[in-house]
């Protein structure tokens, strides 16, 4: 007759498991850590630095005067728009962001760094202020969300691939798109 094991003794449990507190302390972040591996805090590096400081000073707080510090002149920023070059891309496309959003606000949700290769992910909301692919503004917040990868020389981006979540900011401005689910109506 084959016996169960006998379950571990709470005393025992207390020892081996790790405590409520130790894993919060484990898995909190801030702005100068990089969450590389889950779970743990590793410091920020060059190239994350980098990436933080475009979305937090250059689009949260208009600091595009930092634009040049951030990106090499010769910069090519690819996006589901077309693509930018130069720091005059840079600025062009942050000045877009701003006219269609006034009240934006980036948050970096990860970062993953690979020598000279980048990626983050970010979430961004905002009021929609003004006209979106010919619809007019609805005054809706929204919140967009997008993965970007990035290409590092010299301690800057010099090229950049934006994938970001367009049809989801149709749905939530109201735009019917053919054959999806409109989205929930606002209470």
């Amino acid at each position: 007759m084959k016996r169960s094991p006998k379950p571990l003794p709470i005393a025992l449990l207390a020892l081996i498991l790790p405590s409520p507190a130790s894993i919060h302390a484990q898995t909190r972040r801030t702005p100068t850590q990089s969450s590389h591996h889950q779970g743990a805090t590793m410091p920020a590096t060059p190239q994350e630095t980098v990436i933080r400081r475009y979305y937090e000073e250059c689009l949260n707080q208009n600091h595009l005067e930092l634009i040049p510090e951030i990106f090499t002149p010769d910069i090519v920023f690819h996006a589901p728009t077309g693509d930018a070059s130069g720091y005059a891309g840079v600025r062009q496309a942050s000045d877009r962001v701003r006219a269609l959003f006034p009240d934006h606000h980036f948050v970096v949700e990860d970062i993953v760094i690979n020598g000279d290769k980048g990626a983050a992910r970010w979430s961004m909301t905002a009021t929609n202020t003004a006209p979106i692919a010919g619809v007019p503004p609805t005054g809706k917040p929204i919140t967009n969300s997008a993965v970007i990868f990035y290409r590092f020389r010299d301690g800057k981006i010099a090229e950049s691939w934006l994938q970001m979540d367009q049809v989801g900011i149709f749905r939530q401005i109201g735009v019917p798109l053919p054959g999806a689910q409109s989205a929930p109506a606002a209470h």
